[in-house]
């Protein structure tokens, strides 16, 4: 009886320790992918990707980003295949700017905009398209 009791002990204790180490992990971060396409729904290289908080006219703004903070905002150039990857400290929403100067091809600035909505546990992603007939406001 003593030996039976014994081993519900140990098996209670270490049920308890499972339940415990994985009922109480961490959320993980949230993070984001943006990729700027053109027109034809190629990449863009070296775009100017800037985020910013969804409130960005107030002076107080930060990005919470998961290694730093920046105050109103964070700029990136988008790599060759036209994407550009954040990892975030918090659950947030933030507006996207981006613009790619006028080259050979486009004789004006193209500009695209968008949204991230972010979540701790996922990855978003989204498309940003530019064009000549995107503006800022």
């Amino acid at each position: 009886m003593n030996k039976i009791l014994n081993i519900v002990i140990i098996a209670a204790i270490l049920a308890g320790v499972v339940v415990f180490n994985y009922s109480c992990k961490p959320e993980d971060p949230p993070k984001a992918v943006v990729t700027v396409v053109d027109e034809d729904n190629k990449p863009v290289e070296e775009a100017r990707v800037i985020v910013r908080a969804a409130n960005s006219d107030s002076e107080h703004t930060v990005v919470y980003l998961l290694n730093e903070s920046k105050p109103v905002a964070d700029t990136q150039l988008t790599d060759a295949e036209g994407k550009v990857y954040y990892d975030f400290k918090y659950e947030s929403i933030y507006k996207i700017e981006v613009t790619k100067q006028a080259d050979r091809q486009h004789l004006f600035a193209r500009r695209g905009v968008g949204v991230l909505i972010l979540e701790n546990n996922k990855t978003y992603e989204t498309k940003i398209e530019v064009n000549e007939q995107t503006v800022f406001e």
